[in-house]
């Protein structure tokens, strides 16, 4: 899993098709020279009828999946933003506390934001993690949770970071629960078993021209596999190179230095 991933998804796309197309043509070639033309020719009729069922049964199936992966992808995004947005949220709304728990929960959520630029995002290209991002943001939490506000100002501070801090964390276990739970194992089993009977019905047909022939079952297999290989790539959000990068966390970075870098005393660590 951990090989494939690690292939560029275009050399994945191309190799998938040129090996999975080789086959279904060289599949038909085989059966057409063992059984005569006019076999399969007669069957054309009942035959076109049966591969729009079966055809339409597995479009419908294999539509539905795409869906379901595209929007727990389009979910992982979001929730990347508003991992992000929370730690900015957190930045801002610490600066009502005392300066030495200010400055440490600030140095924290710097920290935090770096460690997923540098290295969360290449550990869970693997489907991994890395632990000391949990360490950052419990420590935040220790900060600003055991602190005794002396007035209203630093009560109401404390509330909105450690709210703030704690909808990171969430999003942060969903972004982490999103690159754990691709498709199983028995939906990729019924949806290859679909696959092999769509590809192999083309091979039922007779076509006076064969080389028309191998051209449309070539079509077919290309456009099976290119969804196939797309729900591969997309199963798992941030594993792949077409997955979601760290450019989010990345902005917030600029962001967070662009506070230090201005004039108010109060956005400084």
């Amino acid at each position: 899993m951990t090989l494939l991933y690690s292939t560029p998804s275009i050399l994945l796309l191309a190799i998938a098709i040129v090996v999975v197309v080789a086959g279904a043509c060289g599949g038909q070639i085989y059966i057409h020279r063992h059984f005569r033309s006019a076999d399969f020719v007669q069957h054309n009729e009942v035959g076109g009828f049966i591969i729009s069922v079966v055809g339409t049964l597995y479009a419908v199936m294999l539509g539905f999946l795409t869906v379901v992966v595209w929007q727990q992808f389009a979910d992982a995004r979001q929730s990347v933003a508003l991992e992000s947005a929370a730690a900015a949220d957190a930045w801002h709304t610490s600066v009502g506390l005392p300066a030495m728990a200010r400055t440490k929960i600030r140095k924290d959520i710097l920290d935090y934001a770096d460690d997923m630029v540098d290295r969360e995002w290449a550990e869970m290209r693997s489907g991994e993690f890395d632990k000391q991002a949990d360490v950052f943001v419990m420590d935040a939490f220790a900060i600003a949770g055991g602190l005794i506000p002396v007035n209203q100002g630093e009560a109401n501070a404390q509330a909105a970071t450690v709210q703030q801090l704690s909808v990171l964390h969430d999003y942060r276990q969903r972004r982490l629960a999103s690159n754990r739970s691709g498709l199983p194992w028995f939906e990729w089993l019924v949806l290859f078993i679909g696959a092999v009977c769509v590809i192999c019905f083309c091979w039922l047909f007779g076509v006076e021209n064969k080389r028309t022939h191998l051209l449309m079952t070539a079509v077919v297999t290309t456009l099976i596999v290119s969804m196939l290989v797309l729900l591969f790539e997309l199963q798992y959000p941030f594993r792949s190179d077409i997955g979601i990068g760290p450019e989010i966390w990345t902005g917030t970075l600029e962001h967070i230095k662009f506070m230090q870098m201005g004039g108010q005393m109060q956005m400084k660590m």
